[in-house]
């Protein structure tokens, strides 16, 4: 769901309010569906931040999604130095399983730097790694304080709630950024799945763009659903 005003090598600077609070979000906790026990970690440095292994593996998956051509627009993958940026340039949220007591506890750093747990290389993480998401301006200046997201999941992931775990995450830190409504501008209206999520996070549909979309899973062009909540 890349924000209406943006493509991967333009970056809509965030809102100082975002910029202030961003350092300030620690780790959430969270259970899945089948009882597995993760950390949502909050990326608020920059793609320097992060684990060069763990953009690698999210650049595979990222890339193998806008191949599969059916929820991302984009029709060629990105650079790996171009994700860098793109996922990461402003503020994302990695989720990740936890092990070995590898959870984060109180006042834990984003990266868990220091206490051998969390965000750090060596971790296998095609097994522990479960998805992803970034948190954007939308619009620029005066209107930047809608804000927008993109998620993706890894195939480890898969039926184990970690989209909605993820979105429920994205609604404790995005009001925290300072933003107050939030617009996700193409949901592709035959992804079911993403859209019962948004539904029961109380999302509403508040436009939509009829054949926006050449899509790899219909042979019709498939319309794109506005998605909005006020996070006030």
């Amino acid at each position: 769901m890349p924000a209406l005003l943006e493509d991967p090598l333009t970056t809509l600077p965030a809102p100082p309010a975002a910029q202030t609070a961003a350092p300030t979000l620690l780790p959430r906790k969270a259970t899945l569906k089948d009882a597995t026990p993760v950390t949502l970690y909050p990326i608020a440095g920059g793609p320097a931040t992060v684990p060069d292994s763990l953009i690698a593996y999210l650049h595979q998956e990222f890339s193998a999604e806008i191949v599969r051509g059916s929820t991302y627009p984009m029709e060629e993958p990105m650079t790996l130095e171009t994700f860098r940026g793109y996922w990461f340039g402003t503020f994302a949220v990695v989720a990740v399983v936890d092990e070995d007591g590898a959870g984060a506890g109180a006042g834990a750093g984003a990266d868990g730097a220091g206490k051998g747990l969390g965000l750090v290389e060596g971790r296998d993480w095609a097994r522990v790694c479960l998805g992803t998401f970034y948190v954007k301006p939308n619009y620029p200046g005066r209107c930047s304080h809608v804000c927008n997201a993109g998620f993706f999941t890894t195939p480890a992931a898969r039926g184990r709630g970690v989209g909605m775990v993820m979105g429920q995450t994205y609604l404790e830190v995005a009001p925290v950024l300072g933003y107050k409504y939030s617009v996700f501008n193409l949901v592709f209206a035959n992804n079911t799945a993403s859209v019962r999520i948004w539904e029961k996070l109380g999302f509403q549909v508040i436009g939509r763009v009829p054949r926006a979309a050449r899509l790899a899973n219909s042979t019709e062009l498939v319309d794109a659903l506005i998605i909005g909540r006020d996070l006030v």
